[in-house]
């Protein structure tokens, strides 16, 4: 799986579980948050690409993993929920904001749609002799 479409799923997955965060009890998680919820919510994508990038998140701190009983369930159930780091970066991805860093500025277009060269920056202040 290429790598940005691995971080556009984790980032879907971060919203999702933001989405959900409210609805977990002290007892009882929503169904939404357990990984049979997570693969019916994101049935258009593989499974295996959902278990790798729900892997990667844990593996980053974003989502931690947890044993909990679930609304409708009698037994426990595997219960996804955001880290107070994934739940930062998940707001940021739900406001917009680009979380890895500052945006770097693209070059001005050329005339026929191509980036063009960036401008020269002179080492000295111009001259007051012109």
């Amino acid at each position: 799986m290429p790598q940005q479409a691995l971080e556009a799923l984790e980032r879907k997955l971060l919203l999702h579980l933001l989405e959900h965060r409210g609805q977990q009890i002290r007892f009882e998680a929503s169904q939404w948050t357990t990984e049979f919820g997570i693969f019916r919510k994101f049935s258009e994508e593989d499974s295996l690409e959902i278990k790798q990038a729900l892997r990667s998140l844990e593996m980053s701190r974003m989502v931690y993993r947890r044993t909990q009983y679930v609304v409708g369930y009698s037994e426990p159930k595997h219960v996804y929920s955001l880290t107070p780091s994934g739940h930062r970066m998940a707001l940021e991805f739900q406001r917009g904001e680009t979380p890895r860093g500052p945006e770097v500025p693209s070059p001005e277009p050329a005339l026929d749609g191509e980036p063009g060269p960036a401008p020269a920056l002179s080492a000295r202040p111009p001259s007051a002799d012109v």
